[in-house]
């Protein structure tokens, strides 16, 4: 077997044509293939790792139903798939605006994250895999959308007394959840919307302006037909607010005093700070300097339905201002929440 020996001869001239193409085609080869080994290894490991997202819940019908419940849930889960991928998912999800979006659809209330999670089209086309989430389930609350028409609009104002109000519309209808809607009877049995509250020092007699409408009433979201109504006044004379610390006392049916129930019942307070607000009343410098907190009446009216087995109820408070003083109460009535519990029965 002859021996193969290197000839010199056979190697092109340094720095000519074809030594530079050889070399060319050696370093393509010495690139290709350290690529090839490092697509196989990114496409062959795999890796986990612990992320954050904001899942933000909407009716899948909002023509038809009100989410009651939490619209936004942060949670954290793990999830594996090749490590570049889960470094541009986590890259991804930490940009402020990436918020996954799910729709709830009718019946369904147990909600099972670590699968909302696997169909976002986000995670899905890295090829990335959740394998648990925190927490697990949500349940969500859907609620039937409701329409109530004529509900009227009351200006809220400060600074003046007005002899003349004119809103328009006076009247509006608006769209609330069912189950929003009988509390809102319960708290205010006459439901009104309210504007925002208008300084009237800050307007021109009888000359239009526009007030924006509150979105809820009693302290419950709702969703008015407009959210901007057109008033126009006629002031009689600039007033003053004046705040006012009040304490709320109970009415009850007469006949519980002599037939036993509050012997039977007690009456429990679920904030009891809620039972001491704090009031603001407007009216001339001369009217609020004869103002006294004793002079506000400021009461809850008891009913035999509150007997009922319930969590919790909440009532607005009854209001009663000095009738020989030219005063106006501003804003809402506050609200206390409360139950009658019964007691047990007395021993022997």
């Amino acid at each position: 077997m002859t021996r193969r020996e290197y000839n010199p001869a056979l190697e092109p001239e340094p720095y000519s044509r074809g030594w530079w193409l050889r070399r060319t085609r050696n370093g393509a080869w010495v690139v290709l293939v350290t690529v090839l080994v490092w697509v196989y290894a990114d496409a062959e490991f795999t890796d986990e790792a612990e992320l954050n997202a904001t899942v933000h819940l909407a009716p899948a019908r909002p023509d038809r139903f009100v989410l009651l419940s939490r619209d936004r849930l942060r949670v954290t889960f793990k999830a594996r798939g090749r490590r570049s991928s889960l470094e541009r998912v986590e890259r991804w999800l930490r940009q402020p605006e990436t918020v996954l979006s799910h729709h709830v659809a009718e019946g369904r209330t147990a909600l099972d994250i670590r699968a909302i999670l696997n169909d976002e089209p986000g995670i899905v086309k890295e090829g990335v895999t959740v394998l648990s989430a925190r927490p697990a389930v949500l349940r969500a609350q859907l609620d039937r959308r409701i329409y109530q028409a004529d509900i009227p609009v009351k200006l809220e104002y400060t600074g003046a007394f007005p002899t003349e109000i004119a809103v328009d519309p006076i009247r509006m209808g608006l769209h609330v959840a069912e189950s929003d809607w009988e509390r809102i009877r319960r708290a205010e049995p006459e439901p009104q919307l309210r504007t925002v509250s208008v300084d009237l020092q800050n307007v021109q007699d009888d000359v239009p302006f526009g007030a924006q409408v509150v979105p809820q009433i009693a302290g419950v979201p709702v969703e008015p037909e407009r959210d901007r109504v057109s008033v126009r006044v006629k002031i009689a004379k600039l007033t003053e607010p004046k705040e006012l610390a009040v304490p709320v006392q109970v009415v009850s049916p007469t006949v519980w005093a002599e037939d036993g129930t509050w012997r039977d019942y007690a009456l429990k307070r679920q904030d009891p700070a809620e039972w001491r607000p704090r009031i603001q009343v407007s009216g001339t410098r001369k009217d609020l300097d004869q103002l006294q907190a004793g002079d506000v009446s400021a009461y809850v009216v008891l009913t035999e339905d509150d007997k009922k087995p319930v969590s919790w109820l909440t009532r607005q408070v009854e209001i009663r201002l000095p009738e020989a003083l030219d005063l106006k109460l501003l804003g809402q009535r506050p609200t206390v929440t409360f139950k009658l519990e019964k007691l047990p029965p007395a021993g022997p």
